[in-house]
């Protein structure tokens, strides 16, 4: 049966709409430091309002003693339900879910360095989770969209996503800076997640059968995902090799 909901959708839509105008207004008064990076595709100042807007739940983790992995871990299980709920084809509930694990993402650095336990451990098990996080999350929405030509975008998003780290990864490894890119984790998060719930929003307004077809604007979020990731790992390499030279082999 078509999800025919327009009235919910309609309400949602002026929820979703009114949030969105005072976050951009607030967006707008938030103050930048000098030299912020504005290379990612959100900007310094949308990444700057939004650790504020997050700053009384950091001072609440870190006032009761929250460790940092278990915000870490957490996102972890967000992200597993995430996937099972993009399987299922809860698209709503899948995207809501990948923004609060995107939140809890950059919490748990925050949580860390607020109660000086930041360091190498940290850094890898977090490192890790994120990987197997955004692997479980593209193998749901795979499955959902296993039938469709959108799997090929999945896929391609979902290699090129990794790449952006693991270049990042390695060049830090060889010594080079490389904190640019025009689409990182929260670049990720946000397309995907707003990207399935406007989706869902437009299939109730439609009237449309559940399934893949009807979810065109996460198709159209995953497309432009694998693009621009696959054009931030050419940008991060060319840096790289900039910075590295014209020497050849493993040092």
């Amino acid at each position: 049966m078509a999800p025919c909901r327009p009235g919910t959708a309609l309400f949602a839509a002026l929820v979703w709409s009114g949030a969105i105008a005072l976050a951009v207004r607030a967006v707008l008064r938030t103050d930048v430091d000098a030299g912020a990076e504005e290379g990612a595709l959100l900007g310094a100042r949308v990444r700057a309002w939004y650790r504020g807007t997050m700053r009384p739940f950091v001072d609440w983790f870190v006032d009761m003693g929250v460790s940092p992995d278990l915000l870490t871990y957490a996102q972890l299980l967000l992200s597993v339900w995430a996937a099972a709920a993009f399987w299922t084809g809860c698209i709503f509930l899948g995207g809501t879910l990948m923004l609060l694990a995107g939140t809890l993402d950059v919490m748990d650095g925050d949580v860390a360095r607020r109660r000086g336990v930041a360091g190498p451990r940290g850094a890898l098990i977090d490192s890790v989770v994120d990987r197997w996080a955004e692997a479980i999350t593209f193998l749901g929405l795979g499955a959902f969209f296993v039938e469709s030509w959108v799997v090929l975008a999945v896929v391609l998003a979902a290699v090129a996503s990794q790449m952006v780290s693991y270049v990042r990864a390695r060049a830090e490894a060889l010594g080079v800076d490389m904190r640019m890119g025009r689409v990182q984790r929260p670049e990720r998060y946000v397309l995907l997640g707003f990207g399935a719930g406007l989706s869902s929003l437009v299939a109730h307004f439609r009237c449309e059968a559940p399934g893949p077809a009807a979810h065109m604007p996460l198709a159209a979020a995953l497309v432009l995902l694998a693009i621009l990731s696959t054009w931030t790992v050419g940008q991060r390499l060319r840096h790289a090799l900039a910075s590295l030279g014209e020497g050849r082999g493993r040092p």
